[in-house]
């Protein structure tokens, strides 16, 4: 199986953790694919805990912001998620833009989902499963086949 050349997965059933990296900077249509990819993966492996790494986008449009705090919002709030980990350097403009996103998808769904975004994966995990100082992600990538994200 081929995986998608812009997204990658790692899973920890036990953990009920979902691990999603940008591979490059992408599309709006990409970012649409990529973010289904994680809800279909969200569904069927019963996630609680999701941490995107986000370090290599640049800022979204405003139909991409639009999107994902409205339409992929709803589709969250109807998963098992709990809480949302959002990894992008601080300094990166896309920081401000996912603080907007957390604020707009709270006014629109309330608190019943946590969002953070941080700095490092080290510091989105310890947030993510505290009780865990050393945990490493699983080593192991998703295969995914490219249907699945087109």
């Amino acid at each position: 199986m081929d995986t998608p050349a812009f997204i990658e997965f790692k899973l920890d059933q036990t953990k009920q953790l979902l691990y999603g990296r940008w591979l490059r900077d992408i599309t709006f249509e990409e970012y649409k694919a990529g973010l289904h990819q994680t809800y279909k993966l969200i569904q069927q492996h019963n996630i609680r805990l999701w941490l995107q790494n986000s370090e290599k986008l640049s800022p979204r449009s405003l139909p991409e912001v639009k999107w994902v705090s409205e339409e992929f919002g709803l589709m969250l709030m109807q998963s098992d998620v709990k809480y949302l980990a959002i990894v992008t350097p601080r300094s990166s403009a896309h920081f401000p833009d996912l603080q907007a996103m957390r604020e707009k998808a709270y006014r629109i769904f309330g608190k019943t989902k946590s969002m953070e975004v941080f700095e490092t994966e080290e510091e989105a995990l310890a947030w993510l499963i505290p009780n865990l100082q050393y945990y490493k992600l699983p080593s192991e990538t998703l295969q995914l086949p490219n249907s699945e994200v087109d």
